[in-house]
């Protein structure tokens, strides 16, 4: 009895851990973006939002779409920031490089997010250079990212990728590029 009742519990456990999880269609701040866009088609803020939205919940093709749309209607530095995020998020590194440059070369490098923003594209691309030499620009911009510490508390509501993104590279830039 024990037995049958320990094999019945190991092969539910097993088939649980099996089981692919259930991607996420929609979420309550995607409905809140859809209204909005209803409300006025050319809020160019709320493209590029639902854009980033749509990348996290893996809807790639609408992501993009929403994305070319946000950036048609408002073409500033933060937008094509928010586009290179998006697109960090769909592993589209080389289109996440491209919009993080661009966002700061418009901003000219003056944003708080120019350089971490970089420092995500060059990590996807496998620029570790670039990422690092970012990285320590990022530090000098908010000191915040020179603490193990306070880069925990920076990002704690980044996606697990750009979590540990940003992670790895403050722990190559900890060890051999941070002055002592």
């Amino acid at each position: 009895m024990i037995y049958s009742r320990f094999a019945c519990v190991c092969f539910v456990l097993v088939m649980t851990a099996a089981a692919e999880p259930v991607p996420v269609k929609t979420t309550p701040k995607l409905e809140v973006l859809n209204k909005q866009i209803a409300e006025n088609g050319e809020n160019a803020q709320a493209y590029g939002n639902r854009g980033y939205v749509l990348a996290l919940l893996g809807r790639k093709e609408e992501a993009r779409a929403d994305l070319k749309k946000a950036l048609s209607l408002s073409d500033k530095p933060n937008m094509h920031n928010r586009a290179g995020w998006a697109y960090f998020n769909m592993g589209d590194y080389a289109d996440c490089v491209r919009e993080c440059e661009l966002a700061a070369k418009m901003s000219d490098h003056q944003a708080h997010y120019d350089y971490y923003s970089l420092v995500l594209g060059y990590w996807g691309t496998g620029d570790m250079q670039k990422a690092l030499e970012n990285y320590a620009l990022a530090v000098e911009k908010d000191p915040r990212f020179g603490s193990y510490k306070t880069l925990m508390e920076r990002t704690l509501e980044w996606t697990p990728l750009e979590q540990r993104a940003v992670h790895e590279v403050y722990v190559l830039w900890s060890k051999a590029w941070k002055p002592l």
